[in-house]
């Protein structure tokens, strides 16, 4: 029996073959490969050999404090019919924060269980490792574009705030990646962080300034690089914001995207490409406005001057 189960619950291993059996009796008269059944949680096991049975405190506390029956997914697990338990390949966290939850109501759990296991012991081993090992590996991860609606469902701060921007400024996104055309974000999860700093504000500052400056209707004009770099303006001169927004919105009317990224890199050939374009517009700012450098280079890094200076 897992010992962190016998531990936290206080519960003694139950194992019955006669009850395993007469749980999952009518699926398996029916002929199905899979059943979802509530299965008692001290007929539960895992099988070290292939999962660890240690988790952090601060693993099982996230668990329990995001605690939802709602929400709560059944387990995955196989049945070992001659021993009477169900080897869990997924939802092991689950299984020990429910009784850390609430031991007396959680005596049983949903559990998905894969019936048409094999029957040779090794190979169920090699199975149920497998499993464990590469559960979600055909699962397609959702994008941050995928999930936006459901975001704003839940009424998301960021996403929000990205919608009421989107409406003000009139920007598309997409999924796929290479050259974006004009109003055409460069990347969505990098524009979402945006509208997490200072309440959106920072977001509304770089889309001014590409509106004033055209750049919403040239080529990668919405480019990561690009706002990445409007973003350090924001941040490195939060007493001039007028002042830099006024400059950099009539400055960039006169190039586009591809020249000021070529212009950058030519400067700072040392650098990768998102930083020249960042310290590129940093030098704009200083020189046309007289204010003072907070930032230099240090090899291949962009450091802080500050940074720099003897304690």
């Amino acid at each position: 029996m897992c010992i962190n189960f016998e531990v936290i619950s206080g519960k003694k291993s139950r194992k019955s073959v006669d009850k395993l059996e007469g749980l999952t009796k009518m699926y398996r008269d029916a002929g199905m490969n899979v059943a979802i059944v509530k299965i008692p949680v001290d007929m539960l096991e895992i099988d070290t050999r292939y999962q660890t049975d240690v988790r952090t405190n601060r693993s099982l506390r996230y668990l329990v404090s995001h605690w939802d029956e709602n929400k709560l997914l059944p387990l995955v697990g196989v049945p070992h019919w001659e021993e009477g338990a169900v080897y869990l390949v997924d939802g092991y966290g689950r299984w020990i924060a429910s009784q850390m939850v609430d031991k007396e109501k959680y005596k049983d759990l949903a559990v998905v269980l894969i019936l048409n296991v094999p029957e040779d012991k090794e190979a169920r081993l090699r199975f149920e490792a497998e499993l464990y090992a590469f559960q979600n590996k055909d699962i397609a991860r959702m994008t941050g574009i995928q999930k936006h609606g459901a975001m704003l469902c839940i009424h998301d701060p960021a996403a929000e705030i990205l919608e009421k921007l989107k409406a003000k400024y009139g920007f598309e996104y997409k999924s796929t990646p290479g050259q974006r055309d004009a109003a055409i974000l460069g990347s969505y999860d990098s524009t979402l962080e945006l509208c997490k700093i200072d309440n959106g504000k920072c977001a509304e500052f770089i889309f001014d300034i590409c509106t004033k400056s055209g750049f919403d209707r040239k080529t990668n004009g919405y480019s990561r690089r690009i706002m990445r770099a409007l973003r350090d303006v924001y941040k490195l001169y939060a007493n001039d914001r007028d002042k830099t927004k006024k400059l950099l919105s009539r400055y960039l009317r006169k190039i586009d995207p591809i020249h000021l990224k070529a212009e950058a890199v030519s400067k700072y050939c040392m650098l990768d490409t998102d930083a020249a374009v960042s310290l590129y517009i940093e030098d704009l700012v200083v020189d046309n406005l007289g204010l003072q450098q907070s930032r230099t280079v240090s090899g291949d890094k962009v450091v802080s001057i500050d940074a720099k200076k003897p304690a």
